[in-house]
């Protein structure tokens, strides 16, 4: 009889464990959105150039836009323009400008041949975070020519104010340029 209560309490044991290791076992699956319902809104959202989904939208990264964060900031001003300067002295009454994307960073701008000290020298722009308007820090173009200044556009035009300063003589001038996309 000791034998028969020995063998129904080692089952009891043997059973108690494996439900034990059933439970564990069997854990509940995580659920990305939340735990009352399985509404995944990220789930074929394809976010793109750095782009984070939360809850079904794309947050991008500075430096791009658009549903999917698929846009440049810099593809609306990127272009060809024709230049009209109030400090311009050249042989007609306007010269031609290149917009250019800025290698590896989206929120910044090459401008090529812009007023007229160094002519077909390439300016550094970084554009705001507004995405209309840009910066133009103080850079040295050729010998002691610095220039900067900043930019907005407007549809087709782009208004840009500029500053031209001389390190060795000490003088400055300020234009302002009118760029219309050709």
């Amino acid at each position: 009889m000791q034998n028969l209560k020995s063998v129904t309490v080692t089952t009891l044991v043997t059973l108690g464990v494996f439900i034990v290791t059933a439970f564990v076992a069997c854990k509940k699956k995580d659920i990305e959105y939340n735990d009352t319902t399985n509404i995944r809104p990220c789930e074929n959202v394809i976010c793109l150039n750095g782009g984070t989904c939360n809850d079904g939208v794309c947050y991008c990264a500075a430096g791009f836009e658009g549903k999917n964060c698929a846009q440049r900031w810099s593809d609306r001003f990127v272009g060809n323009y024709k230049a009209t300067d109030e400090c311009y002295t050249g042989s007609s009454e306007y010269y031609f400008v290149n917009i250019l994307p800025f290698p590896n960073y989206a929120s910044k701008i090459n401008i090529q041949n812009l007023g007229t000290a160094c002519p077909g020298q390439i300016l550094e722009a970084s554009i705001n975070p507004e995405k209309t308007s840009f910066k133009i820090p103080m850079q040295q173009i050729c010998g002691n020519t610095y220039i900067g200044g900043e930019g907005s556009i407007n549809g087709d035009y782009i208004n840009i104010y500029l500053e031209q300063r001389d390190t060795i003589l000490h003088t400055s001038n300020n234009c302002s340029i009118v760029l219309d996309k050709q």
